[in-house]
């Protein structure tokens, strides 16, 4: 790989050594044998698993390793613990003579025990993916630079990311080694704690899953440099690895990475500053971003599910985008709005009496909200809020709201050309694309967004039909 950060080669040699199980270990644990030579590797299932040898007779414990940490020690003095808490897995051979070979597997490990060595320190993430699976390029996002020893290549694949202050993170994507694995590279370019480093990688694999269709595995390498206070305080290389979910792929990426013909007239590339004000957007509200994970969720599941989630996550994003300013009412004038919630808590008081107090409170509570929106349109007053002009089916699509969260399908005689299942797909898939609107006028994007609602139906008749789809490009949206 050649690259001008020296760094990665190193730490990708270190990752291809440790995961083939190349180092000899000894175990220390508490049992009576305390000392085991043992193996550590990499499965297919991208944990880790400790292999050792009982002997014969000796008096072991299965139930240790889920009850107690381990630790690995090495000729050059890697340690690595494993935490109980890691522990999933336990197998142990019967032999009737001879050692017992037993296997621990395990989804996390780490170098360091002490937790403060990580809040202030400088930091990496090396998260793997598949090249088949994923391209940087299948991302619409007009790239920085090129981390490649040419700085004049024309090749790009790095972005700068701002966070707070002056944290800032180089974010690179590696692809030029052999084989299908490739890495998304995080360097932070100062000291920065930890929650904040981790947040910005879990909001880089939103956006990615979101825009581009490919949500990262919430799995990989977090290196730290800690300093300390004093020179020998300085620990050159703490490593943690955690293996916590898979990676999510679907169809129907909102950026179209499609070159057409007039694309000089159309707006389908986000920039960098765009980029990087979804990040923030994303570590400093925790809503925001995990409503942005429900839209990847929903785009790679079928059927009304895909239409709850979608309503749930417009939901979220509505309400985050509306508690500042006042909110939108049935009767906007004040002086009737106060004299019809008079005269209905005046009726009401008078059968106080002859109700059971809990239907009383809930009876009040009605008649106190009486005057708010209707949760559709409240939903639209959020995008006439940001100054985005719905037409007569996206009014359709956000007036479904009701009928998914009751298990219900939409219907209506105006799309009645479609059929049921197609209807129930263009209104959810309309239903991302506009809850991902809202973010992305948000963070200033103004762009175009993939009309999947619209594109994906009358490309499936067209299949359907035996008709070419060659040179079929997407239906768009302008935000």
């Amino acid at each position: 790989m050649d690259t001008i950060f020296e760094q990665d080669k190193h730490m990708m040699t270190f990752i291809e050594g440790i995961e083939k199980g190349e180092t000899d270990f000894l175990l220390g644990v508490d049992l009576p044998t305390r000392v085991y030579k043992a193996k550590f590797e990499k499965n297919d299932e991208d944990n880790f698993v400790l292999k050792f040898s009982v002997p014969e007779g000796s008096d072991f414990n299965a139930e240790y390793f889920f009850s107690k940490p381990a630790v690995l020690f090495a000729p050059n003095k890697i340690q690595i613990l494993l935490l109980n808490t890691d522990a999933l897995r336990f197998t142990q051979t019967i032999n009737e003579k001879g050692p017992q070979e037993v296997k621990v597997t395990y989804k996390s490990f780490g170098t360091e025990a002490d937790p403060s060595k990580w809040k202030n320190s400088k930091h990496c993430a090396y998260i793997r993916y598949s090249k088949e699976a994923f391209r940087y390029t299948d991302m619409s996002l007009k790239y920085d630079f090129t981390t490649d020893k040419n700085q004049q290549s024309s090749w790009r694949n790095a972005f700068v990311l701002r966070l707070t202050g002056d944290n800032i993170i180089i974010v690179s994507f590696e692809e030029r080694m052999a084989g299908d694995d490739a890495y998304c590279v995080f360097r932070a370019q100062k000291k920065m704690d930890i929650a904040l480093f981790e947040k910005a990688v879990e909001a880089v694999r939103i956006v990615y899953g979101l825009f581009a269709g490919y949500c990262f595995a919430d799995r990989g390498y977090f290196i730290s440099d800690y300093t300390g206070e004093k020179p020998k305080d300085r620990v050159p290389l703490i490593v943690r690895y955690h293996n916590r979910d898979k990676a999510k792929k679907h169809k129907y990426p909102l950026l179209d990475k499609t070159h057409y013909v007039d694309d000089d007239h159309m707006q389908l590339e986000m920039t960098t500053e765009q980029m990087n004000a979804l990040v923030r957007l994303f570590v400093k509200n925790e809503e925001f971003a995990r409503a942005a994970k429900l839209l990847i969720d929903a785009s790679a599941i079928d059927g009304t599910s895909r239409g709850v989630l979608a309503v749930v996550a417009l939901e979220t994003i509505a309400n985050q985008l509306m508690q500042k300013g006042p909110q939108a009412k049935l009767i906007t004038d004040k002086a009737i709005a106060s004299q019809l919630n008079y005269e209905l808590n005046k009726g009401l008081k008078k059968i106080k009496e002859k109700v059971v107090a809990d239907d009383y409170k809930k009876l009040e509570s009605k008649v106190n909200s009486v005057n708010n929106l209707p949760n559709a349109v409240k939903l639209e007053s959020v995008f006439e809020k940001l100054l985005i002009e719905l037409d007569e089916e996206e009014q359709y699509c956000i007036s479904c709201r009701n009928q998914f969260l009751h298990g219900w399908l939409p219907k209506n005689k105006k799309f009645n050309f479609l059929t049921e299942h197609e209807l129930v797909f263009m209104v959810s898939q309309r239903l991302i694309m506009l809850s991902a609107m809202l973010l992305l006028k948000k963070t200033g994007y103004s762009g175009m967004v993939n009309d999947w609602g619209y594109t994906a139906v009358v490309k499936l008749r067209a299949i359907s039909e035996g008709r070419p789809l060659r040179h079929v490009g997407n239906a768009h949206r302008k935000v």
